[in-house]
């Protein structure tokens, strides 16, 4: 289904019904002296002429604000490079809309009402109107008769698509999408306009099987969208319901229908939707507005790179920051880009001093939370009078200082999940809105790390057969397991010693179950199985259980997943999920050549254990589980 195509017909009428946005060009009563002259490219779809046999779309039309006002609509064509010219009155604020018509609604000349624009369903229509907008700021320039700007476009919609192809078997007959949103906002993300809610239908005659791309077409949503698919597999009625939790625009849904035996699940796949390039650029800066360090206000810990308006801010956040500018003039902030929660930026403020006017403004940064990566904030300021006068300052929040996940048990800090890599990024970190048992109750696949033989970097995805398994990468085994060239733990950690493991994890104590720990720390053992079906890529299935190792005395947990292991020099992708822990020691003490010690839980699909200590042939595969290096 082509998103432009789908959905002419409904432009087309909405045209007319329309008495705001006609494509038409217009220009408020306001007096516009020299309008500069640029050359526009619209990035994010194709367009086409009208002898091209292309279905992309051919006109844009394109709302002028400036002070607030509206000071000019027009429709504009772009060549099939997405390229126009087009005269920009003064400093100006565009919106962008192509493919949709806005709802019907009396004519609006105020930014802070257009830019809540609405657009809905149009009713018996099986998908929301797929759009694209953009808004884009930019300052005119009396000799800017060459200027070049990049305008992206990004599509005001999810598209869903659905795809049944794992067996030929299946055979969809109707798709229906509930709980979609009836409207949203044109040019403002992630806010519901209202809670009205509408449902799509889909109907497929004969029963489909394949892939059908943009089958469904629907607003951004926060709240649950379902999408209920009906058919037969082997001429048997099946229904299978897949909620999606969130609905972002610009992103596509894979509705994959997946088959394991004759049991079918739905699961989503989640992407980004991209057509045309990204281009993003720096404002020219032979004019810029540089940080006056004499006038800031700068907390312990915060550093400047005053030459390129770059401040460093540490991961413990600051409170009373104010960064400062002087100049002959105000200085404005036109916009504020990657704000996250907590952190705010104040209005500016100015005085006159000897030095010249001085234009400051408070900055708070909130202190990073376990497990944050560092971020950037572009705060973009602006000479009041000097319209070729504008620049950025990047504020640089540091990573957290507490970046992986911890659990100090049984006399030991271990990392909260298995180890996957001895890079910060590779780790696995809580998603949003999880804590870390929720991570093993609800997406426990995410939690289960890799697997790697003894004394080796290298990961191997637990799920993933391999034909020549033995050494990946070409490193030779490091006895005992030490050396950082070899270490598969993050800077800051190491494979655990065997009295470690021994303090934790005693050698023939019974699990479930209740025991003291090597350092008298009362521990109660606790198996469990998580929510929802185990889905991996490569259709390996199992039960999705963990061990929960408490501490009575200080109500810490330490969770453990069954992630299965692999014998030696195994090419099969099956480790053997939900039946048994196995965890490398850093010791190949006391055993033949070729073998080193692990720690085992064995359920083998009981649900009663003890905890052994074996040999385990150094070319196997196992889980490993690090601790934080101690002075």
């Amino acid at each position: 289904m082509n998103c432009y195509r789908d959905f002419l017909c409904m432009t087309l009428l909405c045209l007319f019904m329309s008495m705001l946005w006609s494509c038409s060009d217009t220009q408020n009563e306001v007096t516009v002296d020299d309008p500069v002259r640029y050359s526009v490219v619209m990035k994010g779809m194709s367009f086409s002429d009208e002898s091209s046999e292309d279905e992309g779309l051919s006109e844009v039309t394109v709302f002028q604000f400036g002070d607030g006002v509206l000071y000019k609509e027009e429709c504009v064509s772009p060549d099939n490079e997405g390229r126009t010219d087009m005269f920009v009155v003064g400093d100006t604020r565009m919106y962008c809309v192509a493919n949709a018509s806005l709802d019907a609604q009396e004519k609006v000349t105020q930014e802070s009402d257009f830019s809540k624009s609405v657009i809905s369903s149009v009713d018996g229509e099986n998908s929301a109107p797929c759009f694209l907008s953009a808004v884009k700021e930019i300052y005119a320039q009396s000799d800017a008769d060459t200027r070049e700007v990049a305008v992206e476009l990004k599509h005001g919609v999810a598209r869903f698509d659905l795809n049944t192809s794992a067996d030929d078997n299946i055979l969809i007959s109707e798709v229906t999408i509930d709980d979609a949103p009836a409207e949203t906002y044109v040019f403002v993300e992630k806010t519901r306009v209202s809670d009205n809610t509408v449902s799509y239908v889909k109907n497929y005659a004969p029963a489909f099987n394949g892939k059908d791309t943009g089958a469904f077409y629907v607003f951004e949503s926060t709240k649950p969208v379902t999408a209920t698919l009906r058919g037969t597999y082997n001429e048997i009625p099946v229904r299978i319901q897949i909620e999606i939790p969130v609905v972002e625009r610009n992103k596509v849904y894979e509705l994959e229908v997946l088959n394991a035996g004759a049991t079918l699940e739905g699961v989503f796949v989640v992407k980004d939707w991209e057509e045309g390039e990204t281009v993003t650029g720096k404002p020219d800066t032979e004019l810029g507005i540089t940080i006056s360090g004499a006038h800031c206000v700068l907390p312990e810990g915060v550093s400047v790179d005053f030459d390129h308006n770059v401040v460093d801010v540490p991961a413990s956040g600051v409170d009373g920051m104010t960064l400062a500018f002087v100049g002959d003039t105000r200085v404005d902030i036109t916009r504020v880009e990657g704000l996250t929660e907590g952190l705010s930026v104040g209005d500016v403020s100015v005085e006159d001093s000897d030095d010249g006017i001085v234009s400051s403004f408070d900055v708070s940064v909130p202190a990073q939370t376990n497990g944050r990566l560092g971020y950037s904030v572009f705060v973009h300021v602006k000479n009041a009078l000097l319209s070729d006068s504008y620049d950025f300052v990047e504020i640089r929040v540091a990573p957290s200082e507490h970046q992986i996940e911890t659990v100090e048990i049984g006399g030991s800090v271990w990392m909260a999940f298995n180890a996957t890599s001895p890079d910060l990024e590779d780790q696995i970190y809580p998603l949003d809105g999880l804590s870390v048992e929720d991570m093993y109750k609800y997406n426990w696949i995410g939690t289960v790390g890799g697997l790697f033989q003894f004394g080796r970097q290298y990961m191997y995805i637990p799920w993933v057969g391999y034909s020549n398994p033995n050494n990946l990468g070409g490193q030779v085994q490091d006895i005992p397991w030490q050396s950082p060239t070899h270490m598969p733990c993050p800077d800051g950690y190491r494979l655990p010693t065997r009295e470690e493991f021994e303090s934790l994890l005693p050698k023939g104590q019974a699990v479930p179950g209740s025991y003291v720990a090597g350092n008298g720390e009362h521990i109660t053992a606790t198996l469990h199985t998580s929510e929802g079906t185990l889905v991996t890529p490569t259709g390996v299935t199992g039960t999705q259980r963990y061990v929960k190792f408490t501490s009575e005395d200080t109500g810490r947990s330490l969770i453990i997943p069954l992630a299965g292991g692999k014998g030696d020099k195994s090419s099969t992708n099956n480790p053997g999920f939900g039946k048994r822990v196995v965890l490398w020691t850093n010791s190949n003490s006391g055993c033949p050549g070729g073998y080193a010690l692990a720690y085992w839980l064995k359920f083998e699909n009981q649900d009663a254990t003890t905890i052994t200590e074996e040999r385990l042939q150094m070319e196997a595969f196992a889980s490993v589980r690090c601790v934080k290096i101690t002075e």
